[in-house]
């Protein structure tokens, strides 16, 4: 459904607000808007009560945007933030295919624990090259190929149809940093992707390509620096299918190893879904009240809610 959407902001916390198909005014509280975005607060109301006097007079918050769009829509298999709610059904996410992925993941992420065992990632560290590091650095890349190939792109053989994914979830924002570390390593693997030069606009992924076609002349590409952001790589396309909330709050091996290792961000990205919420009326005691930090009071508020399955739009 299109609606006018009002993007607003206080601090670290954004604020979308919009009126449901039942004549509802939907709030949103956003968290961590610059680098992990998430749903804290919903509140929900009446339109007899006008929404950008709310956010400014009661929310206090600054309206940034006001815009007409369509929300409550999704990509199959593509998860942006603020789907909080029923990820394994928006997903479409089986059991078999999330423990065979997180398998993999989990390979990825402990190998490369055993290589900074014994190589710093410092500055002169992250230039150092092995054949162990090749060895990871194939397997990385290999495995982030397979993932790719699932979207079914163009003819779906190489990086010039997989990098059709960036139509429809912006990778350039989403970095990865190592834990444990006190000047840590920052990584954003996807940042300059362009589709003219599709492999080799990725450092990593071309420095792989040349090792393959020609390890004598190009072994030394094979650094823990290139390593890294190939699995980086992984681990963002897990999260896009399968959500970071499956990654990073589950009690598994590859969780565990993956919040003791890599830390994930989104940075400035407004690329995200907007879900549709509506409250819900029992007829008996159906709304309360809601004070606000400055004092205020809204008299009516809906007491339950409950948040729309989002439709599905086709990737072409």
């Amino acid at each position: 459904m299109k609606k006018k959407v009002y993007f607003a902001r206080k601090g670290d916390f954004g604020l979308i607000a919009y009126e449901n198909s039942k004549q509802q005014n939907v709030f949103l509280q956003v968290a961590a808007i610059d680098y992990a975005p998430q749903i804290n607060e919903v509140i929900i109301c009446d339109n007899t009560y006008n929404i950008k006097a709310i956010i400014e007079n009661y929310y206090e918050f600054e309206i940034k945007e006001e815009q007409n769009i369509h929300i409550g829509w999704k990509y199959k298999h593509i998860w942006k933030p603020l789907i909080n709610i029923n990820i394994d059904r928006e997903l479409d996410i089986t059991q078999s295919e999330l423990f065979h992925t997180k398998r993999d993941l989990g390979i990825l992420i402990q190998k490369l624990q055993e290589i900074l065992l014994f190589i710093e990632p410092s500055e002169a560290g992250l230039k150092a090259y092995s054949h162990k590091i090749r060895e990871l650095l194939f397997l990385a890349c290999s495995d982030l190929e397979n993932t790719l190939k699932k979207y079914k792109f163009g003819k779906n053989e190489r990086m010039e149809n997989y990098i059709e994914i960036l139509k429809y979830v912006d990778l350039t924002k989403y970095k990865i940093s190592l834990v444990g570390y006190a000047n840590p390593y920052k990584c954003c693997p996807f940042e300059h992707w362009k589709k003219n030069k599709a492999s080799q606009s990725l450092p990593w992924y071309d420095a792989y390509n040349k090792i393959k076609h020609n390890r004598e002349d190009n072994f030394h590409l094979a650094t823990l620096e290139n390593c890294i952001n190939a699995i980086a790589a992984n681990l963002i396309m897990f999260a896009i299918r399968f959500s970071p909330t499956t990654l990073y709050n589950e009690n598994d091996v590859c969780s565990n190893l993956a919040r003791s290792s890599l830390d994930y961000k989104i940075e400035n990205s407004r690329d995200f879904y907007i879900p549709v919420f509506e409250g819900e009326s029992d007829f008996v005691g159906s709304s309360m009240s809601c004070r606000f930090k400055n004092g205020k009071i809204l008299p009516a508020i809906y007491k339950q809610y409950h948040v729309l399955p989002f439709e599905e739009r086709e990737m072409k």
